[in-house]
């Protein structure tokens, strides 16, 4: 089918969405309550479901462009040693490209398909109906609305979707630095690190030749973990070898306590929840930005098989929502892992690591998830089993 959809919030769930519909020919329209894209936060990690996804809507290549891909990823302990690696291949990548990039490609390419996008459009509630509800009293009608205004969503809470909203006590505080000539010098440039003292962590994700992701992790209650701006002479002691890395972190980077949430349903009538607003997550996995890719675009595709938007929204539901659900429970239950001693964290990332089913099943189990392939909608998994979903490989 062909309709209008009105969705809520500009950020990469919505945009993402909107592109999906708007290749199908929807009328599309976006409202963003800020007066511009909300180019926040640094970079972002972009898995191989996320790139298989912005493949199919056609803005890969300026998503990527001048991105580093990864070649491996390490865990290493504050002396600098590896304690566990898993080396990456080029038909399982991954990108961190800027925020800012993908939201460019994502908005230009929207406009392109013939969408639009409302800024300082602050929309509040929702109808089942398929009604859009706005701060000055206004409203519009659509064939579908679409929540995708984050975690903390008016969509959702206005239609009493929301199960419960968790904090998982753990702190992170995200930046992107300048790289320069010498920087690793004797190792691989493309290896990201994930490098830990403690319960705290520095993770450090090369994104172009000029820039790098960093983020510095701690623990509720930790207060010099947690402050804002960083004590960096904290940091600098607890890893002396990446004070390279400490002293180039700007003190305006993003400080956020991470959630979860769950909700009791995806949607209510013609209205549907998309990215944080329904899978909200902490980040330990990268994969908060691939869920909502996957969860838009996944979307589009059931309503446009389906031909008709009831129906299409319960097969979507039936097809991504155990999966989205499951990621989010390994993301919550590894970061977990921060609260153990050291020497049994170690050994539970190694265990992790030897044990390549076990990494397709929790580590991976986003990442090779593709909602683009051909025989995709052909499966019909069965809803007890939470490991049964298609593989990339």
């Amino acid at each position: 089918m062909i309709g209008s959809v009105e969705i809520a919030g500009g950020g990469i769930a919505g945009l993402t969405t909107g592109l999906a519909f708007a290749r199908k020919g929807w009328r599309v329209r976006v409202h963003e309550q800020d007066n511009d894209l909300r180019i926040l936060g640094a970079g972002i990690y972009i898995w191989e479901n996320g790139l298989r996804v912005l493949d199919a809507l056609g803005v890969l290549d300026p998503v990527i462009a001048g991105t580093i891909p990864a070649s491996r990823h390490e865990k290493r302990n504050h002396h600098g040693g590896v304690f566990s690696q898993s080396c990456l291949a080029s038909d399982f990548r991954l990108y961190v490209p800027l925020r800012e990039t993908l939201l460019t490609a994502l908005y230009d390419a929207l406009l392109d398909a013939g969408g639009e996008v409302a800024f300082s459009s602050r929309a509040v509630g929702a109808a089942p109906c398929g009604r859009l509800e706005f701060a000055d009293g206004c409203s519009v009608a659509a064939d579908l609305v679409i929540g995708a205004d984050g975690i903390n969503s008016p969509i959702r809470d206005s239609l009493d979707l929301l199960r419960w909203r968790r904090p998982v006590g753990q702190f992170g505080y995200r930046a992107m630095i300048r790289r320069e000539a010498g920087d690793w010098s004797n190792e691989s440039p493309e290896a990201h690190c994930e490098n830990w003292n403690g319960s705290r962590r520095l993770l450090y994700a090369p994104c172009t030749p000029d820039y790098a992701y960093v983020q510095l992790t701690s623990l509720k209650g930790d207060d010099l973990g947690n402050a804002v701006p960083i004590d960096r002479a904290f940091w600098r002691e607890l890893f002396p070898g990446l004070c390279w890395v400490i002293d180039r972190i700007p003190d305006d980077g993003s400080g956020d306590w991470f959630e979860l949430v769950r909700l009791k349903d995806w949607s209510k009538g013609r209205v549907a929840l998309v990215g944080d607003a329904a899978s909200g997550q902490p980040p330990f996995l990268g994969q908060g930005g691939g869920c909502a890719m996957m969860s838009g675009f996944s979307l589009a595709e059931a309503i446009d098989r389906e031909g008709d938007v009831n129906a299409g929204i319960a097969t979507w539901k039936r097809s991504e929502r155990r999966v989205i659900e499951w990621v989010q429970q390994v993301a919550y239950w590894y970061g977990q892992l921060a609260r153990l001693p050291p020497g049994a964290r170690s050994a539970a990332f190694k265990a992790i690591e030897l044990c390549e089913p076990l990494k397709r099943v929790t580590l991976f189990a986003g990442a090779r998830h593709d909602p683009t392939a051909e025989d995709y909608w052909r499966f019909d998994p069965d809803p007890s089993f939470p490991f049964v979903f298609p593989l990339v490989h």
